[in-house]
């Protein structure tokens, strides 16, 4: 089962995208029970998060008894698995069909930070938190993490080949960047006094230049 974010949408709209995606999925596999409860899970973790999300929230969007539930998944598994379908789709959305690397880097670049992008952070950021006590959450963390770096690896590695840019290490600059956002996101929703999202937009703008700064310099 996927999310499919549609190949015109922007970050900006990727909420109501899964949003209405979940809505039409859920619609089309009402006839199978464990295919309702996963999509409904991943609703009901897409709109309430990890720790607020429980089973009978799950149970009463599917239309089923807790037995089902039960029947077919454990309760930590099934909510990790949710959260993973969701961000499946942001992975793919990174680098999307026909677009060029310069275009898809310029938009990673200037949507990490988009107000619309909020709740997804809230969900990346509530994963690491419980994944140390949670290994079903760790395991999907650590999929997708691996999953949307090698993306990003790709699309820096790509467009080394159309000479938009020149890196040494492709895949350390992606580790690297994906660390400097993750800590500028987390920075952002703790409401730092010193950083709001255009700022932030610049610092990864500003470091990404200082990485192909330093491989001509090398």
């Amino acid at each position: 089962m996927e999310l499919q974010l549609s190949s015109g949408s922007t970050l900006l709209s990727r909420c109501s995208m899964v949003n209405e995606v979940c809505m039409n999925d859920t619609k089309t596999s009402r006839g199978g029970g464990r295919d309702r409860i996963f999509q409904a899970a991943a609703e009901v973790i897409y709109e309430k998060g990890l720790a607020e999300a429980q089973t009978r929230m799950v149970t009463d969007r599917a239309k089923v008894g807790t037995g089902l539930l039960n029947h077919y998944f454990k309760w930590p598994e099934l909510r990790a698995a949710a959260w993973e379908l969701i961000f499946q789709a942001v992975v793919r959305d990174l680098w999307r069909s026909q677009e060029t690397p310069r275009d898809a880097l310029d938009r990673f670049l200037e949507e990490a930070f988009a107000a619309e992008a909020r709740l997804f952070w809230k969900l990346w950021l509530e994963a690491e938190r419980l994944a140390p006590g949670d290994k079903p959450i760790a395991e999907a963390l650590g999929r997708i993490r691996a999953q949307m770096r090698d993306r990003l690896t790709a699309l820096l590695q790509e467009g080394m080949t159309n000479e938009d840019w020149s890196l040494p290490d492709p895949a350390a600059t992606a580790v690297r960047l994906e660390a400097m956002r993750d800590g500028l996101a987390g920075m952002i929703l703790s409401d730092d006094p010193d950083l709001d999202a255009s700022l932030a937009v610049h610092h990864l703008k500003h470091f990404f230049d200082m990485e192909t700064v330093g491989a001509k310099q090398t």
